[in-house]
């Protein structure tokens, strides 16, 4: 037996389940296995001058406790920024320009909607709660609740921010659990607001806790875990099949190797898991390998301040489709972060592509930052040169929790039970954050500690 415990995939899921297997177990009990030479997946930081370059996403709302306790036993607590005040400002991108998004009473008076659209939400507190519990799609439970056009516009460019994904086709229920808890609970989302007092603490589009970095990035605290484990990861060593024995399970290697362990927690995007496990269970790696995945590109431009003429006071907008750019959001990083980007900087990053919008990964990137330059020059009154620029391609970037993604937690959780010491972990489940990485985690070693118990 080579180890207790093999972990597959040193993303942000793999390296909390392993980092925390060893402070608990020793560092014998557990290995990690990375298919690249680096840790992190999607997260990560480049540092170029001055400059923070996140790779995917640029941090964590500070809601969850799990996350911050798994900070702290890192050692990097005293290193976490939270994102300036100016955050609580968002803005959405219609009709050729930005509108800022405000609560009632100004909410009312804003032109982002028709005042068809504003009346309409007026009634959202008369709207009967839906009783059955049939899947819906986040379209649907939007224009049910609050009316097409606002369901479009708010609720759509929200899904694209988040998820780069197309709102007909995700599930509410997997996606925002908690609204859907709030209809259920309360019968419609202004009585819950108001039955709760909800106290947030960024705009009405925004979801409450402060979005919270470090001073050199996301990639941090990827660096930090991976430290930790020193030689327990092994690099450039991608899983090929996982195999049941009799005494736990092997882990066959590309290159011919051979790992005995007796748990392995895969932590690998889901359509990797699928392949590496299409021995065990047909039925077990067909669910995996359903659930769908959207492309992204993060086009990071750097200016001098005086070249962009907009006073960037807010997190950035998103864009709803049917506006005529492709551009799908763009976060102000130097106005959240401001230790991010040398004085008298500006650093913007710019989403491109998503589900709505695959053929944009097909682009040069070159073409990507011309086109993230031509959207955004007449938007934020940009006057000079970029002075760096940078293009992060993740072809499967975010996966898609589409309408029928509870049959397929269902399989997963049933091939979790039919070979025990083995289980899932990632953001191809149960929520796609840093805190749902956190938490996946934690349901993941749940699992196994009773198992080896």
């Amino acid at each position: 037996m080579d180890t207790d415990v093999i972990v597959i995939g040193a993303g942000v899921t793999g390296l909390c389940a392993a980092t925390q297997l060893l402070q608990q177990r020793g560092a014998d009990s557990v290995l990690c296995l990375e298919a690249s030479e680096h840790p992190g997946g999607t997260t990560g930081s480049d540092r170029v001058d001055g400059f923070v370059l996140d790779w995917g996403g640029n941090g964590f709302l500070d809601r969850e406790p799990r996350t911050l306790e798994w900070i702290d036993s890192l050692g990097l607590s005293d290193g976490l920024v939270r994102a300036n005040t100016a955050a609580a400002k968002r803005f959405i991108y219609r009709h050729g320009r930005l509108h800022e998004i405000k609560g009632p009473p100004a909410f009312f008076f804003s032109s982002l909607l028709s005042w068809k659209a504003r009346l309409r939400l007026c009634f959202e507190p008369f709207i009967p709660a839906k009783r059955e519990r049939s899947p819906e799609s986040i379209h649907g439970f939007a224009s049910r609740r609050i009316g097409a056009e606002a369901a479009r516009i708010m609720v759509g460019a929200m899904v694209l921010g988040v998820y780069g994904g197309d709102a007909e086709k995700l599930s509410m229920e997997h996606c925002f659990p908690r609204m859907t808890a709030m209809e259920r609970d309360y019968g419609g989302l202004m009585k819950a607001l108001l039955a709760i007092n909800m106290k947030r603490r960024a705009s009405p589009m925004g979801p409450p806790g402060v979005l919270t970095s470090f001073e050199g990035g996301t990639g941090t605290l990827v660096e930090k875990a991976a430290a930790l484990l020193g030689d327990r990861i092994r690099y450039n060593s991608a899983a090929k099949v996982v195999t049941k024995t009799e005494s736990g399970y092997t882990v066959s290697l590309a290159d011919g190797r051979q790992l005995k362990s007796r748990a392995v927690i895969v932590a690998l995007p889901s359509h990797g898991a699928a392949k590496i496990t299409a021995g065990l269970d047909l039925s077990l790696s067909q669910a995996l390998d359903e659930i769908p995945y959207a492309g992204l590109a993060v086009v990071s431009l750097c200016f001098p301040r005086e070249a962009v003429g907009h006073d960037l006071d807010g997190f950035g907008f998103l864009v709803p489709r049917g506006e005529g750019v492709r551009t799908l959001g763009c976060l102000w990083t130097s106005t959240l972060f401001p230790s991010q980007a040398p004085e008298d900087s500006v650093l913007l990053r710019v989403m491109i592509g998503g589900a709505t919008d695959p053929e944009a990964l097909g682009l040069s990137d070159e073409q990507l930052v011309a086109l993230a330059l031509e959207e955004l020059t007449p938007l934020l009154d940009i006057k000079g040169e970029a002075t760096l620029t940078r293009v992060m391609r993740h072809e499967q970037g975010i996966p898609q929790y589409t309408l029928g993604h509870e049959e397929r937690l269902s399989a997963i959780e049933a091939g979790e039970e039919v070979f025990p010491g083995l289980a899932f972990a990632g953001n191809a489940y149960r929520g796609i954050g840093l805190n749902d990485c956190v938490l996946s985690a934690d349901r993941a070693l749940g699992l196994i500690t009773d198992y080896l118990a």
